[in-house]
């Protein structure tokens, strides 16, 4: 019998080091249509009681939950409920098989469904990448669940959005690479990692055809007013500029080319109050990789209960 998705096995996994946490899985009530009935949405869900509120965790592409791990047990230290999801298609979530899956209310349901269904609140949102496209429109949903955002290398889809040439050239890129080499991709725009950690992220994707996701959520960028998401992110980017939250820090990487500085402090400007955008010089587009290094001045800065 033909399924539309492909379960992601834990021996892919055996050779992942420093990332000790459980991981659970949700299948129910993620708002996807029957034939999809089964699909798993894995997650890690750390010190379940913990007194500060929650952290939930999106990555980007072509990561997973794995991009956060120097900054987790910030989080748990500071006595914060941490929360990581592994979006559809990526880490130990199930791999869809049919590009109909892939559009930007689909993986943005899902997200709301998955806090839906674990109950959260007091919410602060760790955004990079396409978890911050995504993640963006989600406060204007039921702004009372969430506390704040921190936010990395990330572009809010919307009309007035200018990514830059170098972004443009990674979306071709990945729409027309069937197997994209994440361990070599990993290795040559994050020095700061060893070869453990550079197979890690290659670790989720035993066979090509696990890789469709990787060429499939760049292709849905919301950049025209027929696409999938456009009216979403127009709407997101009118009630960033009436509201706010208790608290924004954007961060970006001196030696990011794909969401340069400048694209940060454009968006810094709509969603945050104070419009500072905390630079990483050393750090390019990956930013959580360098969190060992700058983690405990970012968790000094939230004043969230």
């Amino acid at each position: 019998m033909y399924k539309n998705f492909i379960e992601t096995t834990e021996d892919c996994f055996k050779q992942v080091e420093k990332f000790p946490y459980k991981v659970n899985y949700m299948k129910e009530n993620l708002g996807l249509p029957e034939e999809y009935d089964g699909f798993k949405i894995a997650y890690i869900d750390e010190n379940i009681k913990g007194k500060k509120g929650v952290l939930l965790f999106i990555h980007g592409h072509p990561t997973w939950s794995y991009l956060w791990r120097h900054l987790i047990p910030y989080g748990l230290k500071n006595d914060y409920r941490v929360i990581s999801i592994d979006l559809p298609g990526f880490g130990r979530s199930d791999k869809p098989l049919n590009k109909e899956f892939f559009n930007f209310s689909n993986y943005r349901n899902i997200i709301l469904n998955f806090i839906k269904n674990l109950s959260l609140k007091n919410i602060t949102l760790f955004l990079h990448e396409w978890g911050g496209t995504l993640g963006l429109t989600l406060p204007m949903e039921e702004k009372s669940l969430y506390n704040g955002i921190v936010l990395f290398n990330s572009y809010l889809g919307n009309s007035l959005v200018n990514i830059t040439e170098g972004y443009k050239n990674w979306i071709k890129t990945n729409i027309q690479t069937e197997n994209l080499n994440i361990r070599a991709l990993m290795a040559r725009t994050n020095r700061i990692l060893n070869l453990s950690e550079c197979n890690a992220y290659e670790a989720p994707y035993s066979e090509k055809e696990h890789k469709l996701a990787l060429r499939m959520l760049p292709n849905i960028f919301p950049m025209n007013s027929d696409d999938d998401g456009y009216d979403i992110c127009n709407n997101t980017l009118k009630w960033w500029e009436e509201n706010s939250l208790n608290q924004v820090l954007v961060i970006g990487g001196g030696r990011d080319p794909l969401v340069t500085i400048d694209k940060m402090k454009a968006l810094s400007n709509i969603i945050s109050t104070d419009d500072q955008t905390h630079i990483i010089n050393n750090a390019g587009h990956f930013v959580p990789e360098w969190g060992m290094e700058f983690g405990e001045e970012l968790f000094e800065q939230l004043q969230l209960e």
